[in-house]
């Protein structure tokens, strides 16, 4: 049996250890574009900002550690077309240009995303980038640290935008944050969490311009200034942080079903619509438990765990992955926020029959110290009270408690139930009635 993975980051290096362990026999071929495999991501904003300098430290394991398992493991190799017809791939060496074609038995297809780069003019001056890639997070570290760049414009207000802000905020930097929608994460909270949110960003002197787009970059070879259409600034640097894209455009003449933004939909076992072929990452669907709906939920946490799940697949097992709630966090300056399961405008969306219920309280009692505001937030069904979404804001423990949310809606709990779970209580840690409960009581 010939496997060949296409892809070598979070789902497909997943994938490639775990059918390896489980069929040693087979032939376990990964074709990667880069030479970064195995890479997390999601340590660029900390990295960027000197939260720590070894850029190793994002790498989960080496290309090297991979192969000594039996894995045929060829970095700078894209594969560039998909035959699902031959059951073939055709693959470009990158350092040698040289094309090739490779059979199949099956196939997975964990490409990941590329960032968004928007119809900005003059994208492509120098001291300008994007913060997705290794590549990026090497190079916006050394803008920033670099004396003469203090001023740093960052466009997009999603999760890697404002990690982006703090990282620049760390290092002492003036920092502008230009966001198109009219508040940030806007996907991802409701407008109660991200006011707390914005108002956290601009008490640590960040410029937030909300409802601005920004529509052209000025300067002779690097960035000097940005337009929008409200006004003109000046920057150093601009980061990029408008979203990302599937990488998926390889199989445009397949007939490989795909969400109209390119993410290759896949079943609950990891499988595409054409037999043999699997897809996992950012560059596929993931099924949200709560709607059952295909949704597109970029984040390493359900890459790992689908990609594993195709990995046994590719073995020979039956296994489905149980769902996901796009369960996802952020750091804002000193405060930390999550969600998990289903928004308000979601629900509403979707034309569920909802209440949903915000409270502010605190994280622990008044006699120890460290005791903060704390922000829930709980999304119900209206006739059976069972729970749909949650989002906590606060300066302690909040993600911790989105968690036991997250717990919660996949257990199918109750508000009443989560009024009466038996949190632990003490005086440092929370109050008797701990928030959560507080939440649940109040949601009729």
């Amino acid at each position: 049996m010939r496997v060949i993975i296409v892809g070598a980051v979070a789902a497909g290096m997943s994938a490639a250890a775990k059918l390896k362990r489980m069929k040693p026999e087979y032939d376990v071929v990964v074709y990667e574009k880069t030479d970064v495999v195995s890479f997390g991501a999601c340590g660029l904003p900390y990295f960027v900002g000197g939260f720590f300098d070894d850029a190793n430290n994002m790498i989960a394991r080496s290309p090297e550690k991979f192969r000594e398992t039996g894995i045929d493991l060829n970095v700078f190799h894209e594969v560039v077309k998909v035959d699902t017809e031959a059951k073939k791939v055709t693959v470009r060496n990158l350092e040698t240009n040289v094309e090739f074609e490779d059979s199949y038995d099956k196939l997975m297809i964990a490409t990941g995303a590329s960032s968004i780069i928007p119809p900005i003019k003059n994208v492509k001056l120098e001291n300008v980038s994007t913060l997705k890639t290794m590549e990026d997070g090497i190079k916006v570290k050394e803008l920033l640290n670099k004396e003469e760049n203090q001023k740093v414009a960052i466009i997009g207000a999603g999760f890697i935008g404002l990690e982006a802000v703090e990282a620049a905020n760390q290092l002492g930097k003036e920092v502008r944050v230009f966001q198109s929608e009219s508040r940030v994460l806007a996907q991802v909270f409701d407008k109660e969490i991200t006011d707390v949110l914005e108002e956290e960003i601009k008490k640590h002197d960040v410029d937030l311009r909300l409802e601005e787009l920004v529509s052209e970059l000025v300067g002779e070879t690097k960035v000097e200034k940005i337009i929008t259409n409200k006004g003109e600034y000046e920057a150093d640097v601009v980061i990029i942080a408008t979203g990302v894209r599937p990488n998926t455009s390889f199989l445009k003449d397949t007939s490989i079903e795909m969400l109209p933004n390119g993410a290759i939909i896949v079943d609950e076992f990891g499988r595409t619509s054409v037999e043999d072929i699997y897809a996992a990452g950012d560059c596929a669907t993931i099924q949200n438990i709560v709607t059952g709906q295909d949704s597109y939920v970029p984040l390493a946490t359900g890459a790992n765990k689908l990609g594993r799940i195709v990995g046994e697949n590719l073995a020979g097992a039956n296994n489905s992955f149980q769902g996901s709630l796009g369960s996802s966090c952020i750091k804002v300056m000193d405060m930390e926020a999550a969600s998990t399961g289903m928004t308000e405008i979601q629900a509403q969306k979707l034309g569920i029959n909802y209440k949903a219920k915000f409270i502010s309280d605190f994280n622990q009692t008044n006699y120890y110290p460290g005791r903060d505001k704390i922000y829930v937030k709980l999304v119900y069904d209206a006739d059976t009270k069972v729970i749909l979404g949650g989002q906590v804001a606060g300066f302690k423990d909040s993600v911790q408690r989105c968690n036991v949310i997250a717990a919660a809606i996949f257990g199918k709990l109750t508000t009443n139930q989560l009024g009466m779970l038996d949190l632990c209580y003490a005086p440092p840690f929370a109050r008797t009635w701990d928030v959560l409960n507080v939440a649940g009581n109040v949601c009729k």
